[in-house]
């Protein structure tokens, strides 16, 4: 009977502080209307576009029972693995299998609920272990770290939750070691957080090396020395670095394969100025300490969200001036509180913290490990009582904090003005109304702390409120798609979309209808529609696509926003043929692409050695040329004629970037379709017309590069250009036009030669196999697949090596005649992530066994 009441008062807290954040959740999303309270869903932000088309996708793969780990859905194909280990390893997912694919939104806000309830309960469950306490406040402390300012301005980006719930865990793991050599619990949990969110598991080795350093410097004796003290504390941490290896080690099946295909993007390019240790902030790095520092508008760039209720931040600077506390203590938290600051404000120091690369948007990942120890440190001085705090330290530390918050809000504008940065500009206009709120609520905190007799329930209850009130500011300017349209949207492009994404036939979809867009508030950018209806698109985005795919594709006139995003702007018949795309989506139907010839074609040896060079128009050309020679050009330049410019510096009252406003005349000197390409990215193509006629694209791509499609005209048919540039001349614009007879001199040479993939499933394989006819001029294969490591290809059952053609794309050698091409998927470094695994697992519980670790 005993044993059970411990066990109940053991979990008691921590299961309700989860209820009591799920109440909380409850009434934040039902206030706001959100599902499945309301028609409001959570298609914002990079959810919206990453996080549910990629969940959608993957609860395809499952309920098919598909074990291709190569994705035809995202951009021109790519591995499964690094998707799902970056975006879909949470053990929350399997929820999923309970909601239809039309209420992945909806999954998306209960999981969202559930997370941040989860991290509630972990974080009570810690301090009620770290402190041995029963008593209910803890759950108060676990309340402020689930509500902190981190997750309220990031809740929507999923994953990163899931790393907040485990750090407790980890933690609490750490101080099982510590105490009492045993690292089972340590290593599982460590495990589970690298496994479940590689990237913030990464951020949590380095935090739990300095929070182990933090826990074995308590015990050291006065007049002990260095050596006496490591003699003391090494077999404790050889235990530490070896159950930190074993349980990283542990992940490797996923990890390895992962990190490979990692180290092709385009993040893995650092620049030496990242490194340069220069802060990040200023004084209004105070302001974060209250409630409404930043909002949904402000979630690319912003301060570090470090909040975590007045209660705390008043508390862990309490705890500096308690005379009960030893001064070795206070140096220690000092210590780990400066070197997470440090992690965030200074720039060299913040990337190694990002994995390396400082983050596009979304700053300052790291900043809930500084909310975690700042309440840990605030729970410290509950526990030792803050009755005797100094009367000078009682209102010199709210009044102290108030005129750091006023003084750094009120300089913003002026160091906007000194820096020009646009860190400084997302932090305007202050909101005052938050700043008047925030100084509010800390002042009556401060007063029930420390004018006359405390009560905690009041405390409890103001902390709850405020962490409220800082969430409902967080959500200042969402906007929420609608689920009702939203569900109608999809099942209807699935019904349309169904003859494609069930043909056995691989070929590629161009997509140039908003399939989904009626479910959104604002502009919907299908990058990841192929993923989200099931298609083989061409179009991403994600932080997994190759810097090859990017770097192939703007050499080929694809509009590339930055290395994350291929979008659907810039084809031309020539790449649509190269890309093996077979069916456009229109608002009037599906229509069949004319150019396409398969998933490849027989090319000669001149194919194997073309360089492309930063003209897409030049590249194009002489892609046509090797595989049907001729002396007539393909894509022929229009005769150039009188530009008159105009320059104009402000547009609106605003300066502009694109001060030449040109008028240029240009005949054609062939009858097609014409294309313009600037390879130097100083065009501005919202405002070009032809002719008086607007041939801007759908997608913004001002001062970039990509094919924009000007149109069909006659030869000699005279035509005015009318556009802006940040260059005087038009010299460096590429114009020329594409005769549809001369392209289809060319389809009819490659369609003799064409590749028709069909898929075939194996016992827990997927292959595509086909024929393709070689001659004694064309003896390779070019086929539409990225270049991998992965690719097991066998021409006439026997295995060959394939070749980089096109900067990414595949050639493989054939012989004269008939070929039968079979293509198959293995994960890169799979193999020895499983043999990796396996060894750092079972040599734990080995060691574990003979009680090593």
């Amino acid at each position: 009977m005993r044993r059970e009441k411990i066990r109940f008062n053991h979990w008691r807290l921590p299961v309700l502080a989860g209820l009591l954040g799920f109440v909380l959740m409850t009434g934040l999303f039902a206030v706001q209307g959100m599902t499945p309270f309301g028609d409001h869903n959570l298609l914002i932000g990079d959810l919206g576009t990453q996080y549910i088309p990629f969940f959608t996708d993957f609860m395809r793969l499952v309920r098919t029972h598909s074990w291709d780990l190569y994705n035809f859905h995202q951009a021109f194909g790519g591995s499964w693995v690094p998707v799902i280990a970056y975006y879909l390893l949470s053990p929350f997912n399997l929820l999923l299998v309970f909601f239809k694919a039309s209420q992945i939104p909806i999954a998306m806000a209960l999981l969202i609920m559930l997370k941040i309830a989860t991290i509630a309960g972990t974080m009570t469950f810690y301090l009620q272990e770290h402190w041995r306490t029963q008593r209910p406040f803890v759950m108060v402390f676990g309340l402020a770290f689930a509500f902190s300012g981190f997750v309220a301005l990031n809740f929507f980006n999923i994953m990163w939750l899931d790393a907040l719930i485990f750090l407790p865990l980890v933690t609490w793991g750490l101080d099982r070691l510590v105490i009492t050599g045993r690292t089972g619990g340590y290593f599982c949990w460590l495990g589970i957080s690298v496994l479940t969110d590689y990237y913030l598991g990464y951020m949590t080795c380095l935090f739990v090396v300095a929070y182990f350093l933090y826990l074995v410097t308590a015990e050291w004796p006065a007049g002990q020395t260095l050596r006496e003290w490591w003699r003391a504390k090494r077999h404790l941490s050889y235990r530490f670095v070896g159950a930190s290896l074993l349980s990283v080690g542990s992940t490797l099946l996923i990890l390895l394969p992962t990190v490979l295909s990692m180290l092709v993007t385009p993040k893995t390019q650092s620049q030496a100025g990242n490194f340069h240790l220069f802060p990040l902030f200023g004084l209004e790095f105070f302001g974060q300490m209250g409630v409404g520092s930043a909002n949904y508008l402000q979630r690319l760039s912003h301060g570090p969200a470090i909040f975590a209720s007045s209660l705390v931040v008043l508390l862990a600077i309490a705890y500096f001036g308690l005379p009960q506390v030893k001064r070795a203590a206070k140096v220690r938290a000092a210590s780990l509180l400066i070197f997470l600051f440090l992690g965030m404000w200074l720039q060299g120091f913040n990337t190694v913290w990002h994995l390396m690369t400082p983050p596009a948007g979304y700053p300052f990942r790291n900043s809930f490990f500084f909310s975690f120890v700042l309440i840990l440190v605030a729970s410290s001085a509950w526990q030792a009582g803050i009755q005797q705090l100094a009367r000078g330290w009682r209102w010199g530390i709210p009044g102290g904090l108030i005129g750091l918050i006023l003084l750094g809000w009120a300089l913003v504008p002026l160091m906007q003005t000194l820096t020009q940065s646009d860190y400084y500009a997302s932090l305007q206009p202050v909101n005052w109304a938050a700043v008047v709120t925030g100084v509010v609520l800390l002042s009556l905190t401060a007063g029930l702390l420390w004018l006359g007799r405390y009560h905690p329930g009041w405390v409890g209850l103001i902390v709850m409120v405020e962490l409220v009130v800082n969430f409902g500011f967080a959500l200042n300017g969402v906007d929420y798609g609608s689920q009702r349209r939203y569900t109608q949207a999809y099942e209807q492009s699935v019904k349309r979309l169904n003859p494609v994404t069930t043909a056995p036939t691989l070929y590629r979809v161009r997509n140039n209808t908003p399939t989904v867009a009626p479910g959104f508030h604002g502009h919907y950018n299908p990058y990841n529609d192929g993923m989200w209806l099931g298609y083989n698109g061409t179009t991403a985005y994600s932080s997994t696509i190759s810097a090859k795919t990017i770097a192939m594709a703007k050499s080929l006139g694809l509009y590339t926003r930055n290395e994350r995003r291929l979008s659907h702007e810039g084809f031309t018949p020539v790449t649509e043929m190269l890309f093996g795309i077979h069916t456009k989506l229109t608002k009037q139907g599906n229509v069949a692409v004319g150019s396409y010839t398969g998933m490849g074609f027989a090319v000669n040896q001149r194919f194997l050695t073309l360089k492309l060079s930063a003209n897409a128009i030049e590249n194009q050309e002489a892609i046509l040329q090797t595989l049907r020679s001729s002396q007539r050009p393909y894509f022929v330049p229009v005769a150039a004629g009188h530009d008159q410019v105009k320059a104009i510096w402000r547009v609106n009252n605003h300066p502009t970037n694109f001060v030449y406003n040109h008028v240029w005349r240009v005949t054609p000197q062939a009858s097609g379709r014409i294309y313009l390409f600037d390879p130097t990215s100083s065009s501005k193509y919202s405002t070009m017309s032809v002719n008086g006629h607007s041939v801007a694209p759908r997608m913004m791509m001002d001062g970039n590069t990509g094919m924009i499609n000007l149109g069909e005209y006659r030869r000699g048919q005279a035509l005015t250009i009318k556009f802006a540039s940040n260059r005087p001349t038009p010299k460096s614009l590429a114009v020329a036009t594409l005769p549809a007879d001369r392209l289809a001199a060319v389809r009819q040479v490659t369609g003799q030669h064409a590749l028709t993939l069909k898929r075939h499933r194996g016992h827990l394989h997927t292959d595509y196999q086909g024929t393709m006819t070689a001659t004694t001029q064309r003896r390779w294969a070019y086929l539409s697949l990225p270049h991998e490591q992965g690719w097991r290809i066998t021409v006439n059952d026997q295995p060959v090596k394939a070749r980089t053609v096109l900067g990414d794309m595949t050639a493989v050698p054939l012989t004269p005649g008939k070929n039968k091409i079979v293509i198959r998927y293995h994960v890169p470094g799979s193999l020895l992530g499983l043999v990796l695994t396996v060894v750092s697992g079972a040599t734990y519980g080995v060691l574990w066994y003979r009680r090593r670790l």
